[in-house]
């Protein structure tokens, strides 16, 4: 029986080696821009649960004390610099998760409606019991992308990432107090 017939190019050690390098740096900057690019949404969705998560807690809280004053801010300040202390806005500003900036939360939401600017005989007279309530924040998520916001590919086609998060609704009925 004869000995396998081996070819010459496959016994020399080293070679092809440099075909597998210049593989991976055509590969590598496509894989490390899918990485960046699912960071980048993972964070923006973490940010997101955090407002849903947010507008959860204040829309409980509403139902809960209904006759809580909303003491939105007014003028340039930011929301949570100098919120009316046991206001809604006040309430916001202490219960919000650490995932979301308290200066990027965009004025004027929370949105309350039925708002209640002030308290008659120390009652909300807009926010009686079993009135519906709609919840409404939105969020500049502008702090946290580290990616460009515009891309551009060719002539035919642009994309774009919001800067804003998508406002989050949210409806709750008051309770009886």
């Amino acid at each position: 029986m004869a000995a396998p017939v081996r070819s010459r190019s496959t016994d020399r050690p080293g070679r092809g080696g440099g075909q597998a390098l210049v593989e991976l740096a055509l590969v590598m900057p496509l894989l490390v821009g899918i990485i960046l690019v699912l960071f980048q949404f993972g964070i923006l969705f973490v940010a997101y649960l955090g407002l849903v998560h947010e507008t959860r807690d204040i829309g409980r809280f509403v139902a809960v004390h209904p006759d809580t004053v909303d003491g939105a801010p007014s003028g340039s300040n930011p929301p949570c610099q100098s919120p009316p202390s046991g206001s809604l806005w006040w309430q916001v500003c202490n219960d919000l998760p650490v995932e979301v900036n308290p200066l990027k939360v965009i004025d004027p939401t929370p949105l309350v409606s039925p708002a209640c600017a002030t308290l008659s005989g120390g009652h909300c007279t807009s926010r009686t019991t079993g009135a519906e309530l709609h919840l409404q924040m939105r969020y500049d998520a502008s702090s946290i992308i580290f990616l460009p916001t515009t891309f551009r590919f060719g002539p035919w086609l642009n994309v774009a990432i919001p800067t804003q998060l998508p406002p989050y609704d949210y409806y709750v009925m008051v309770e009886p107090h």
